[in-house]
């Protein structure tokens, strides 16, 4: 967690295969992922569809420029959605605090090449998202896998800087 808390800047790419139970295949999207100290983040998927997601302090704004659409939400308005953000965002600040907070928390590897597994706390939350699954080595995250109720979403993260 040391180590992560260092970086106090990032930027990404990611590819997310997310699979659906009335798929057949997975839907797959690639884009950027950045992150800024101390809790700003932003995921912007650049294929197959244009979309923005960026939480910075309390505040979510999702974005769909094809369709002209961006809200902007308070996340404690939102008590089943912060601890899914917080999973990523917590991890990338070197916050345990704010994931113990959140989720229960086991750690397995070494500081070289670690795992990290978080159930969520609230049993809201986990009707939705039973898990999230960290995947790294030192202070970089490599994989986040969300095991939900219906499916999972896989996501390789190819670090850029």
């Amino acid at each position: 967690m040391a180590a992560l808390a260092a970086v106090r800047e990032s930027r990404a790419t990611f590819t997310e295969e997310r699979e659906i139970p009335e798929l057949d295949r997975p839907l797959t999207s690639r884009g950027v992922l950045a992150w800024r100290a101390p809790d700003r983040m932003e995921k912007h998927t650049i294929e197959p569809v244009e979309e923005r997601f960026l939480a910075e302090g309390d505040s979510l704004v999702l974005e769909h420029p094809a369709r002209g659409s961006r809200e902007v939400l308070a996340l404690d308005a939102m008590p089943e959605i912060r601890p899914v953000v917080e999973a990523i965002r917590a991890t990338l600040a070197g916050d345990l605090a704010t994931l113990r907070e959140h989720h229960e928390v086991a750690f397995s590897g070494s500081r070289a090449r670690w795992r990290m597994v978080l159930t969520p706390r609230s049993v809201r939350v986990r009707a939705a998202v039973q898990r999230i699954i960290l995947e790294g080595e030192g202070a970089a995250i490599l994989v986040m896998e969300t095991q939900m109720r219906d499916g999972r979403a896989r996501m390789a993260i190819s670090s850029t800087r």
